[in-house]
């Protein structure tokens, strides 16, 4: 019999009174101390000392119920020796359990109470003690298994869970995660962990803090096809500036292009690749939880994620970013040195010194090569040939690739182009709306200019330079300019330097959509009434055809679906209406050019 007294440092503190035998054999080796310690006895000052006596007490009230042999109490760590595994196990959830009720010390200006987070670690193996103490590797396996967990968490070795397992007497409410092969500090062979869980206790953790911790958190994709100019030149950028915007639509890659190009990139620097998602609101916890750190409760998570990154030459990728993450931006350009950060957004954010770069849409061969290949995974790994002229139709976009290649699943290529050619807002569409919905939040932003001038592309299949766009909204002014420098930055239009001229067109997905929001009414500003379909001149592809439509005639009346008495003016509401039907129908139109007008069937507006 042993009587291991752990030493106090405060006066009238209890010492541990659990008498027992050190268990021998099979043993299980329990390894506790608190996260973050030396930073909360700076902010409790003296009333650290109160804190940690309650810290002790509540544990050692958990081990006199669960007959564990207390070998070591040192500063605000703990080691305890477990005859049974499962025993162990549940020592540490009620241990856990017994801080959360407690209350503890709580202060104006404190993110929450003072609550110790306790790092919990676990391993079972053969022991013999001698001496009143273990010499055992066993002993320090489950040492570097506490050293890998968070504040919070419990994690044990698989030896620990299969001897819990094996006795049948493991709660039915304690469950298990597997978190996968980590060498742990000093070990060579890898070790399974897994994470102890329960209903009642906090379950989201960083990865374990072990020697093959990668040092970055970039999501993993099944595979990148082409887009290697597009790669090499944002990795250019990102060498050479510290604020990197990349903008886009959704459905035009640029996510996975900057993933691609930060996971290249991860040898530049030694303070880690990260990846944060800051759509959830908190910017701050974002940031922890890319980083891997718990945020303490004396301050704000973005204080904590500032503090780490501080020293560290890193890269930061940033994905939905908005103008309200401004002020966060900043801050980590004033306050982290040596960071770079690679923010994708849907348009700029006006931020001083960011360098925005508008991720271009593939290049005709690497669209053909992602359809090809995501057509035959869609074919069970069949390849599918012919995928050239669906590819062309889609502009490059690779979300319209990736729905048309879930088409092909059931349909021929050229049987695909067709119905494109048909219908291609219905086809990237189906019933959910995939592709509406993934313009429709650029297009929900944009200023009633750019709404005008983006309904009038939609009616120009043709590049067009400035001058043209002036007489398309049949103005001269800077108004005419904000509006395309909008869609520019919203990246709705393509753009092609040729010399000194730019050239503006959309692509057949953009154009499509803009054609089916054609009946959208943009917002007045400056007291103008926007643009209708009627001020517009027509394509010079339709301006030779004569449609046999007379103005206030009756076959206008009813093509239109207008009367004179609910219209005053048919002919204008008419005019729009055609110019939307004759966009969803421009291959045919095509054709009607090609073969001339008396060889084609005459087209109805639908």
């Amino acid at each position: 019999m042993r009587n291991v007294r752990a030493p106090d440092i405060a006066p009238g503190a209890e010492e541990s009174t659990v008498e027992t035998q050190l268990p021998s054999g099979t043993v299980t080796f329990l390894f506790t101390d608190i996260e973050g310690s030396t930073r909360m006895a700076h902010s409790l000052g003296d009333e650290y000392r109160t804190v940690l006596h309650d810290h002790r007490r509540l544990l050692r009230a958990v081990l006199g119920r669960s007959a564990g042999a207390e070998l070591l109490t040192e500063g605000d760590s703990f080691f305890v020796a477990f005859a049974d595994a499962a025993t162990a196990i549940s020592a540490a959830v009620e241990t856990l359990r017994a801080l959360a009720a407690h209350p503890w010390p709580f202060r104006p200006g404190w993110r929450e109470p003072c609550m110790p987070r306790l790092r919990i670690g676990m391993h079972t193996g053969p022991a013999i003690p001698s001496g009143g103490e273990y010499a055992t590797h066993v002993v320090h396996r489950a040492a570097r298994v506490r050293d890998a967990a968070h504040g919070g968490q419990i994690l044990c070795s698989q030896a620990t869970y299969e001897a819990a397992r094996r006795t049948g007497r493991l709660p039915t409410d304690i469950k298990t995660e597997d978190l996968g092969l980590h060498r742990l500090r000093g070990f060579d062979d890898p070790e399974r962990l897994l994470q102890v869980t329960v209903a009642d206790l906090e379950v989201d953790f960083p990865p374990p803090r072990t020697e093959d911790r990668r040092g970055h958190n970039l999501p993993a994709y099944a595979d990148f096809v082409g887009r290697e100019a597009e790669v090499r030149h944002l990795r250019w950028l990102i060498g050479r500036n510290r604020l990197v915007l990349a903008t886009g639509p959704s459905g035009v890659g640029k996510t996975r292009v900057a993933v691609e190009m930060a996971e290249r990139a991860s040898g530049d620097f030694h303070g880690g690749v990260w990846y944060a998602a800051l759509a959830s609101g908190d910017e701050g916890a974002s940031l922890c939880r890319a980083l891997g750190v718990r945020p303490d409760p004396f301050r704000s998570s973005l204080e904590t994620a500032l503090d780490t990154l501080r020293h560290r030459r890193a890269l930061l990728v940033l994905d939905d970013a908005r103008p309200e993450h401004g002020e966060l931006v900043r801050r980590l350009l004033a306050e982290c040195r040596e960071v770079r950060l690679l923010l994708v957004s849907r348009a700029p954010l006006g931020l001083s010194g960011e360098v925005v770069w508008a991720v271009p849409a593939m290049a005709d061969g690497d669209a053909v090569r992602l359809l090809e290949r995501r057509a035959a995974q869609a074919r069970g790994g069949h390849p599918v040939e012919g995928v050239a002229p669906v590819a062309r139709r889609l502009g490059g976009l690779p979300l319209a690739l990736e729905l048309a290649a879930a088409r092909l699943r059931v349909v021929s290529p050229s049987a695909l182009a067709e119905r494109l050619d048909a219908d291609l807002l219905g086809v990237l569409d189906g019933p959910e709306r995939v592709w509406s919905r993934a313009l429709d939040a650029s297009y929900e932003v944009l200023p009633g200019g750019a709404v005008e001038l983006l309904h009038a592309l939609a009616a120009k299949p043709d590049p067009v330079d400035v001058d043209a766009v002036e007489r398309l909204l049949g103005r001269r002014d800077p108004s005419v300019l904000d509006a395309l420098a909008a869609l520019v930055d919203a990246s709705l239009v393509d753009v092609r330097y040729t010399g000194t001229t730019a050239l503006y067109r959309l692509s057949d997905p953009v154009r499509a959509y803009a054609s089916s929001r054609g009946g959208d009414e943009p917002p007045c500003t400056g007291g103008q009434a926007p643009a209708t379909g009627a001020d517009l001149p027509p394509p010079p592809h339709l301006a030779a055809h004569d449609f046999t439509v007379r103005p206030g005639g009756p076959q206008l009346c009813a093509m239109s679906g207008l009367t004179p008495e609910t219209d005053p003016a048919p002919l204008s509401a008419f005019r729009a209406r055609w110019m939307r039907h004759c966009h969803a129908h421009r291959p045919r139109l095509w054709a009607r050019e090609r073969r001339g007008p008396q060889e084609t069937a005459p087209l109805t507006p639908s």
